[in-house]
């Protein structure tokens, strides 16, 4: 747990992100594939690694945040990857729902750290379209991590 730590600590020191550079240190293998409606999984692979498939279909902002995404389920939810955890909204249950919670959050904080969003936000990138575009992630995931923050508030 502690390598796969500093290994996040050392590349979120600028952005955007080398989240697919992450992932192999992490020692995941990476592919895109066509996997209908899921955004992606992370699975054991026959040797005893981790394989995370990625939605080839997806932009490329939706694909750097389910990598991300399966990197945290491989740090916070590693006990829980039998046969694959699939990102599908036909794959919830109760348990499944605090479990993707966790893994949207984490993946945000990896994609977006906050000292990161702070430093940009001071130095003018002040809106989500700003910072999306540093982070290389969507409008929405940035005025997400930007309410997370508390850096601006957002009328609902």
């Amino acid at each position: 747990m502690r390598a796969s730590l500093n290994a996040i600590s050392e590349y979120t020191q600028s952005a955007p992100v080398n989240v697919s550079g992450l992932a192999k240190t992490l020692g995941l293998r990476v592919i895109d594939a066509n996997i209908g409606d899921a955004s992606g999984k992370i699975e054991r692979d026959l040797d005893g690694g981790y394989l995370i498939t990625i939605n080839a279909r997806h932009s490329e902002t939706r694909k750097r945040f389910t990598l991300a995404h399966e990197i945290a389920h491989y740090i916070l939810h590693r006990h829980l990857i039998g046969d694959g955890i699939v990102d599908s909204a036909l794959y919830r249950s109760d348990r499944g729902d605090a479990v993707e919670r966790q893994a949207n959050s984490y993946a945000a904080s990896i994609l977006m750290p906050a000292p990161l969003v702070d430093e940009k936000w001071k130095a003018g990138a002040d809106t989500p379209e700003l910072l999306a575009k540093a982070f290389h992630v969507s409008p929405t995931v940035a005025e997400i991590r930007i309410k997370e923050l508390r850096l601006k508030s957002f009328a609902a």
